[in-house]
């Protein structure tokens, strides 16, 4: 292994720090620790009396004595916390910058973030733990069962970083996932956003966001149709090209399931058409299964993340649908009812959006037609875009 040490005198620099002891210390004043009791970071002495303590379960407990400056997470979801915390710019490492939410903070005046700035995790296909060390950050905010399970990362390869560049923070909250852990507790998005908010010492941004957050909420709940009236719904990946939607290869998705993927069709309402159907939602399926449930509303789970543009959908899925035998006579298809729906990773600031966009598709009526990003009149949006950029940027 290279050698890591970035002194050059004799005197401690920020990142000599690191390296003494159990604790970690990070940030210059930032101390932490991993699964273990992290009551040895405080100065016994005082000098270091204003220290806050960050627990996520089930296994990370860091105490912090200033704020990290520099952040690697593993997807969008921790990304888009510190975007929202208006910390964006401590993001200097992530599994790839292809899921940041541009388009999505594109609709925010003055809010913004640079990719080029951010060192992709995964390069060449695998995770190297060189990558960490070069990268040199003051805070992993990963959970590191998630390393282990993705990275292929051993303990001691989580011991190591941990020790010799920052300490890891974070718990898994796409959905409950068993293999990475028996029992495995579970953050929603706002209670991980919180705990983010603590370690930057953000509790009004995060609480102004979250005000917006369940005031849509409360709207959406409102005048969102009763439940015998609902169109049912139908969720799949409908990916483009010949090995998928032009071979009538599609995957079924349940929205629901638990966890921040699907956190939108949960609060709109959603059940899933599929399994009122009692169709098989093991493996691939065709044209076949999916006009056995026929649903009024047929949902592409995650295309804003495998398509750029709401045309790019139409012509290379929803026209190969309306062009195939079997799929020009499923209900949605004929009805225009096949939409591109929202990614399975989101933050803050993207989950706003994707409700948006989900309560347009789904209940027209009650919040106005989906047109496509950026074509929202502004009377019917579900937020304000200028209150939230206010609040990301610090002038709220």
């Amino acid at each position: 292994m290279p050698n890591h040490d970035t002194t050059t005198s004799g005197a401690p620099t920020r990142r000599d720090t690191i390296k003494y002891g159990g604790a970690v210390v990070v940030g210059g004043l930032l101390a932490g620790c991993t699964g273990e009791d992290p009551s040895g970071a405080d100065d016994a002495d005082g000098d270091h009396p204003d220290s806050w303590t960050v627990r996520m379960e089930p296994r990370t407990e860091v105490t912090f004595e200033s704020v990290p400056e520099s952040v690697v997470v593993y997807r969008a979801d921790y990304a888009g916390m510190l975007i929202a915390l208006g910390h964006g710019d401590a993001l200097v490492g992530m599994q790839d910058t292809q899921s940041l939410p541009t388009e999505f903070l594109e609709q925010l005046p003055g809010v913004s973030v640079d990719p080029a700035g951010i060192t992709q995790l995964r390069q060449g296909g695998e995770y190297d733990k060189e990558v960490f060390y070069e990268i040199d950050a003051d805070l992993h905010l990963i959970d590191p069962n998630n390393a282990k399970h993705y990275f292929d990362f051993d303990e001691d390869d989580i011991s190591d970083l941990e020790t010799a560049v920052a300490p890891w923070l974070g718990s898994f909250i796409r959905r409950p996932q068993e293999e990475i852990g028996p029992g495995y507790p579970h953050y929603t998005l706002y209670e991980a956003f919180e705990k983010v908010s603590e370690v930057f010492r953000e509790r009004e941004r995060y609480e102004a966001i979250a005000e917006i957050h369940e005031a849509m909420l409360s709207q959406v709940e409102a005048e969102r149709p009763p439940a015998d009236e609902r169109p049912s719904v139908g969720l799949a990946f409908l990916v483009p090209g010949e090995d998928f939607v032009g071979s009538g290869t599609f995957y079924l998705n349940d929205p629901t399931q638990p966890g921040m993927a699907m956190k939108q069709y949960h609060d709109l309402g959603v059940e899933d058409a599929w399994a009122a159907a009692g169709v098989d939602a093991d493996g691939s399926v065709g044209y076949e299964t999916l006009l056995e449930a026929d649903p009024d509303v047929i949902i592409a789970h995650n295309a804003f993340g495998y398509t750029d543009s709401e045309a790019q959908f139409q012509s290379e899925v929803v026209d190969v649908m309306r062009s195939d035998s079997l799929g020009s006579e499923l209900t949605a298809v004929q009805n225009g009812r096949v939409y591109r729906g929202g990614k399975n990773v989101q933050g803050p600031i993207t989950n706003l959006f994707q409700t948006e966009v989900a309560a347009k598709q789904l209940y027209p009526e009650a919040f106005g037609e989906w047109r496509g990003l950026g074509e929202t009149p502004e009377e019917e949006q579900l937020f304000d875009r200028e209150e939230v950029a206010d609040i990301v940027s610090g002038e709220e």
